[in-house]
């Protein structure tokens, strides 16, 4: 897409900064399109009773790649792509594709011993394992910016609770097929959040980015032009020594006030932040450079 094109159509870079959530959102819909044309749909599903017994081995590795039904398709992508986009850009491609493997393994081996032994049930094909696992790391790092965004039957819920229930629409729409494994990811999740510092080996992030060439996105020309004009706009508002004239002595304008601090950050938020594990002194610091936006400091805390 030219830089044209992407000046008029700043969508096009939806997943700037984030080329993991777009190739596992591109082969979603792909593998999706593919088992839909063929029929393959029961053939993705994690059926325990035909892995062991069968020797269907193949399902072990498929059963993430794509929803079983269109309806999924849609709200589950909804629900996991705005968080594995935050994420990534968070943590950094490299960090977070080594997350979402270390979670994957771990939640399929969990499940299958959970669907062998405990549940003789039939588990739906879907990225389940992954929309808990980024759940995991919503409900652990995003504070609640708005803790009474709204109310229902007397109770007040913050604006988390709106991601909370599009993710309930996708976890609940098979039962315990599709409950079982967010809720195995969301454990396994919590795990690999220190796991993922161990990185990858070297030749898997060469691969991916060898071929992640052709899906990665480039910032577009507004936002360069942006960065000159906002550069232009300083060098505008510096102070400028008056001409000399007729020999005279020009006089030098007068001094810019200085900027105004910042008002000190409320104790509210200081409290959600330290909730979360931050030294206070690191959570004021933070709230000070980020303009008390709760939202803001947490993003600089988490990236150290």
């Amino acid at each position: 897409m030219s830089s044209t094109q992407q000046l008029h159509n700043p969508r096009a870079v939806w997943f700037l900064g984030a080329p993991v959530s777009k190739a596992i959102a591109i082969t979603t819909v792909i593998m999706y399109a593919v088992a839909e044309m063929n029929k393959w749909h029961e053939s993705l599903a994690l059926d325990t009773t035909k892995i062991f017994d069968q020797a269907q081995f193949y399902r072990i590795f498929v059963c993430n790649l794509t929803f079983a039904s269109m309806g999924e398709l849609i709200f589950g992508l909804m629900a996991l792509c705005p968080l594995m986009r935050r994420f990534e850009r968070e943590m950094g491609s490299r960090r977070f594709g080594a997350f979402i493997v270390y979670s994957s393994i771990l939640s399929t081996l969990l499940e299958l011993v959970i669907f062998n032994i405990f549940f003789d049930i039939e588990r739906y094909s879907g990225p389940y394992p992954q929309l808990g696992a980024v759940l995991a790391l919503y409900h652990k790092f995003t504070p609640r910016q708005y803790p009474k965004f709204f109310g229902a039957l007397g109770y007040d819920f913050s604006e988390k609770s709106l991601t909370y229930g599009l993710c309930a629409q996708v976890i609940f729409s098979g039962g315990l097929s599709t409950l079982i494994p967010t809720v195995v990811g969301l454990f396994c999740g919590k795990i690999s959040v220190g796991l993922s510092s161990t990185e990858l080996p070297e030749f898997v992030y060469s691969m991916a980015q060898f071929f992640g060439k052709a899906i990665e996105d480039e910032a577009p020309a507004i936002m360069m032009s942006r960065t000159v004009q906002r550069g232009a706009a300083e060098r505008a508002n510096r102070p400028r020594r008056a001409p000399n004239g007729g020999g005279g002595v020009g006089r030098a304008a007068p001094p810019a006030a200085a900027p105004r601090p910042p008002p000190p950050p409320p104790e509210e938020a200081i409290a959600q932040l330290t909730s979360m594990g931050f030294e206070r002194q690191a959570v004021i610091r933070a709230l000070q450079q980020s303009d008390n936006n709760v939202e803001a400091a947490a993003n600089r805390l988490l990236m150290g």
